[in-house]
């Protein structure tokens, strides 16, 4: 179980790793520029999957470590890397 979580941590830090260069040069800019919209991002992902209970335990303990990610790279102001791991966690709940 711990395995698949880090698994899919280390595959979520990668992409986030690797796509890095496009935002150097000035592709796909992050709607987060400040640390208080950063923790509303991180509270209506929270919410989103409040409202998709069908996540199973293993996909949701992935969920809260990407939660986690993303508020640590708030803290360090990293906004666009907060964004990029916003994004997986609300395709994890997402609907249609």
């Amino acid at each position: 179980m711990l395995v698949l979580t880090r698994m899919l941590i280390v595959a979520a830090v990668g992409v986030v790793a690797y796509s890095g260069s496009a935002y150097s040069s000035g592709k796909n800019p992050t709607t987060i520029t400040s640390l208080k919209a950063c923790e509303a991002a991180i509270k209506d992902t929270q919410e989103a999957r409040a409202g998709n209970p069908a996540l199973g335990p293993k996909a949701g303990q992935a969920f809260e470590s990407l939660l986690e990610l993303a508020g640590q790279r708030c803290k360090d102001g990293e906004y666009q890397y907060a964004d990029d791991l916003l994004v997986i966690a609300r395709g994890m709940v997402a609907t249609e």
